[in-house]
């Protein structure tokens, strides 16, 4: 059963006018005028989605339809897991459905893969029936003040990803671990830790990030105004791409199709981080990320105005932070990927971003490496 909600990335509780606004974003996503010249599969899949987002759209729009699936999405949830509506009739969504979603910081990684059974959205245990919800209610209700869990939640929330943000922003390059076909640039959450694409199987390559980007999404639609959020949901999703795209260079074309079907991600990866960069504006990292994507996205269907755009956020990332030597690396891959390729150009921006006070020992190494690539 298709999940409507998912489709156009809303919460199962949003608004018609959220609705609409997610609808308007997801079209224009997939519009198929930014796909002229790109390959046959990519435009195939651009037409799926967009017949998904507009079969979303004509049910979530319409007030009985979306009652109707609503009670056909709690009833398959309650034959997938019955403990979860124990207690009370399966009719339709109620305002206390929110209460058993476990909301504590999913445990650490420790730079493992998740399993792929991993729960990425835990519950709790229903509670007994109570007088609340089975009828009149008695005595005085012994909850805690309406106020008191939202704020212990973003607190904790909050306190996770600072704590998780200064563990990954000085991690080195994929591309430090010397493996044979690495991508020009890896993603800003993968900084720091070997890659395991060239060792990894096909199974691994296809679902590594994917349970991280649930969890990430999740947090950042909870905490909307917390800039390390969206950036942390950007890095998920830029790294989701790149792991595929090394395969890609490394010679395994048995991944191309999975790379044309996560295209759509870099374009995911730059509305998150374009939401960190509304809350933090000059945040040139989150802004040169945001570069990177962009190119890699024109270069992979084949249009260079994403291109152009990524260049004006890199060089906007430069001019906010001009010592920042990944911003000089995102525009010297953005340059490269100009048609035709300003090689000369990007090798100077390359050679700076070396020199840089400061500079990640990855973007260093990651600098050399595009050097010695492309001085032949």
């Amino acid at each position: 059963m298709q999940d409507y909600y998912e489709t156009l990335q809303v919460h199962p509780k949003a608004d018609a006018e959220a609705i609409r606004a997610s609808y308007d974003r997801m079209r224009q996503r997939y519009d198929p005028t930014h796909l002229e010249g790109a390959a046959d599969e990519l435009v195939e899949l651009a037409r799926r989605r967009r017949d998904e987002i507009e079969r979303a759209y004509t049910i979530l729009s319409d007030p009985t339809r979306r009652a109707g699936f609503d009670a056909e999405l709690l009833a398959q949830v309650a034959v997938a897991s019955p403990t979860r509506v124990a207690g009370s009739a399966v009719s339709s969504p109620t305002p206390d459905d929110d209460d058993l979603i476990d909301y504590r910081p999913l445990p650490p990684a420790r730079r493992q893969e998740r399993s792929k059974d991993f729960n990425t959205q835990p519950t709790l245990s229903p509670p007994s029936p109570s007088p609340r919800r089975s009828g009149r209610q008695t005595g005085k209700s012994q909850r805690l003040p309406t106020w008191i869990p939202p704020v212990l939640i973003v607190g904790v929330v909050t306190f996770t990803i600072v704590l998780i943000t200064l563990f990954t922003t000085n991690r080195p390059s994929p591309a430090a671990s010397g493996a044979s076909g690495a991508s020009d640039q890896a993603g800003p959450s993968t900084m720091g830790q070997p890659t395991a694409a060239a060792t990894a199987s096909i199974d691994e390559v296809i679902n590594q990030f994917e349970a991280q980007i649930g969890a990430a999404r999740q947090v950042a639609n909870q905490v909307p105004d917390n800039a390390n959020a969206w950036i942390e949901l950007g890095n998920a999703l830029y790294d989701s791409v790149v792991v595929v795209r090394e395969r890609l260079d490394g010679g395994d074309q048995s991944l191309h199709s999975i790379y044309v079907e996560r295209l759509p991600r870099w374009l995911e990866a730059r509305d998150a981080y374009a939401k960190a960069l509304k809350i933090t504006p000059t945040n040139a990292i989150a802004r040169a990320d945001l570069a990177s994507a962009l190119c890699y996205y024109g270069v992979g269907v084949k249009d260079q105005s994403f291109i152009s755009q990524g260049l004006s956020e890199a060089d906007q990332a430069i001019k906010d932070a001009p010592q920042e030597s990944r911003a000089l690396l995102s525009k010297g891959l953005c340059m490269i990927s100009a048609d035709p390729p300003q090689k000369t150009q990007a090798l100077e921006q390359w050679q700076k971003a070396i020199v840089m006070p400061n500079v990640e020992p990855g973007v260093a190494m990651q600098a050399r490496q595009l050097i010695a690539k492309y001085s032949r």
